[in-house]
Parts: C-alpha cells; sequence; structure tokens
C-alpha cells in the first residue's frame, strides 16, 4: 500500500478528515481501483458532511470489494442519518453478515430495524449484540425499543476500564442518531472517563458537530474537556440504563 494510502488512515485517525479525503483522492487518482481506498474516502467524506459524496464513494467501494464489511457498516451509518431506515437496515445486513462478531454492527442493525418498524427482527439483533457483549466480558446497550425490557442489562457489571469504553461510545452515537443529544453526551462522558483516547478517536464528535451545524446552531471551538460546543451535558449516568426508550418518529 502506498505512503499516501498510510497517510490517509494517519489523518483518519486523528480526525484531520479534510487532509484524509485529500490523500485519498490522491491515492485513487492513481489508483482508481483500490476499493479500501474508496472505502476510508467515503468515511472522510461523511466527516467533512458530505453525504451524497460519502455514499458514492463507499458505493463504489462496495462496487470493487462486496465483502467489504467495514465499507457496508458506514454505508448503513450515513443512511441512517439521513433517516432512509429500511436502506441502513439493508446496509447493516451486509454488514453483520461479513462482520459476524462485530456487537457494534448487530446493535445498529437493530437500531435500524427498530426504526424501521420491524421490531421482532430489531429485538433479534440487540440480542445478538448482548451475547457478544456478555461473550467478550463487556455490558450491551440497551435496545431502544419502546417497552422492551431485558433482565440481563439489570445484572450487567459497572464498567471498570477502557474495553468497556467501545460500548458507551456505541451507545453515544446511537443516541446521537435518534436525537437524544444529552443522553448521548452523557454516554460520551463515561467512555471519555475510562477510556480518554479511544474517546477522542471516535466518531462522536465530528458527527456532532455536522448536525449541529445541519441544524443551524452556532459550533464554538472545542475545549480540552471531554464534551465538544455547543451541547450541554447530563449527568454522566454510572451504568449503560435499561429504561432507555425509542423516541417517537415524527
Amino acid at each position: 500500500m502506498s505512503q499516501r494510502f498510510d497517510l490517509g488512515i494517519h489523518f483518519t485517525l486523528t480526525g484531520e478528515y479534510d487532509r484524509a479525503a485529500r490523500a485519498f483522492e490522491e491515492v485513487l487518482r492513481d489508483e482508481p481501483r483500490n476499493g479500501r481506498a474508496w472505502s476510508y474516502l467515503g468515511i472522510a467524506y461523511a466527516h467533512l458532511g458530505r453525504g451524497a459524496d460519502a455514499e458514492a464513494a463507499l458505493s463504489r467501494s462496495l462496487g470493487l470489494l462486496p465483502t467489504n464489511g467495514e465499507a457496508w457498516f458506514h454505508l448503513g451509518v450515513s443512511r441512517g442519518l439521513r433517516g432512509v431506515w429500511g436502506e441502513a437496515a439493508t446496509a447493516f445486513r451486509r454488514a453483520v453478515a461479513y462482520l459476524p462478531e462485530d456487537l457494534v454492527a448487530w446493535h445498529r442493525l437493530g437500531v435500524a430495524l427498530s426504526e424501521s418498524g420491524d421490531e421482532e427482527g430489531a429485538e433479534t439483533a440487540f440480542e445478538r449484540a448482548l451475547v457478544l457483549s456478555r461473550e467478550t466480558g463487556g455490558s450491551a446497550p440497551e435496545a431502544p425499543v419502546a417497552g422492551h425490557f431485558d433482565p440481563h442489562l439489570v445484572e450487567a457489571p459497572e464498567p471498570e476500564g477502557p474495553r468497556e469504553a467501545r460500548t458507551w461510545l456505541d451507545l453515544a452515537l446511537s443516541l446521537l442518531s435518534l436525537g437524544e443529544e444529552e443522553e448521548a453526551v452523557a454516554a460520551y462522558e463515561r467512555a471519555f472517563s475510562l477510556d480518554p483516547d479511544r474517546a477522542r478517536r471516535s466518531l462522536f464528535r465530528p458527527m456532532l458537530r455536522l448536525l449541529t451545524v445541519a441544524a443551524g446552531q452556532p459550533v464554538e471551538d472545542e475545549g480540552p474537556g471531554p464534551i465538544p460546543s455547543p451541547v450541554r451535558p447530563a449527568p454522566a449516568p454510572s451504568s449503560p440504563r435499561p429504561g432507555l426508550r425509542r423516541p417517537e418518529v415524527s
């Protein structure tokens, strides 16, 4: 793989998505059939708020590498942000087909199925995510399905270290996609307390910034703390709460 590709990966990991996009664009000028570069370019575009370009790049990647589970996952995320939950569920189904042990992909599939009205399918996906979470020693986020309660969640141990940060970050991203900003910030705060480096590298800050700009709200420069402006954080919960409910869809 070229040095320019490695540089694009570095910029992606450090959150410099404009520079990442330029790096992968340069790679693709010389290697137009590089499916991985198309995938990462799509991810960079998504963070920059270029939704249509992101989906085009991810689709191009999947045309070259149809078994790229990560590209299917990010395509699902992009579709979810646009509110086309049926199409998002289709993408997440393909993602879990190629990434069957990925807890995050199963949880996102559950969210998409729930939002598209398939509560039975959503519950199955959430149960699979819960099984994977227990197998890896973590705790799973609650399925945002109205009226659904899982007693296993009450017994989940208190998160104690960096291993659980990924679960909290997944919960934060899912809540953010559902419009629950204060709950999302609280979950992100918890992840930050467990693993600050992973939290800083997560999708949460750029997604929150993107949604804030899209809503026409002012965005201030981010300070050194864990919570990006302008959202006011709610108190961080001590553990994933079993009472989360899916908001009404207008």
